[in-house]
C-alpha cells in the first residue's frame, strides 16, 4: 500500500474514513461525493503547489474515488 500523501491509496483510505464517519447520516455514495468535491475545491484553490503536483493529486483522487464508488456499487448490488 502506497501511503504517500495524495497517492491513490491515501485517497482511498481517506474516502473510507469519511464514509465511515458519516455512516448512519448519509448514504455512502453521498459521503464519498461530499469528500470528493471538498478535496477538489481545496486542491484547485491551493496555489502553493506546482501545476503538475495538482494534476497528480487530482488524478489520484479521481482514481481512488472511482474505485471506492465501484466498491459501494458492488456492495449495494450484492445486498439486493
Amino acid at each position: 500500500m502506497n501511503t504517500d500523501i495524495f497517492s491513490v491509496d491515501y485517497f482511498k483510505e481517506a474516502l473510507r474514513i469519511h464514509i465511515k464517519k458519516n455512516e448512519g447520516t448519509v448514504k455512502a455514495i453521498h459521503a464519498a461525493n461530499s469528500y470528493y468535491r471538498s478535496i477538489v475545491a481545496s486542491i484547485i484553490y491551493d496555489t502553493r503547489h506546482k501545476k503538475m503536483d495538482l494534476i497528480l493529486r487530482l488524478r489520484n483522487l479521481d482514481e481512488a474515488y472511482n474505485e471506492i464508488k465501484a466498491e459501494i456499487r458492488d456492495k449495494t448490488s450484492s445486498e439486493q
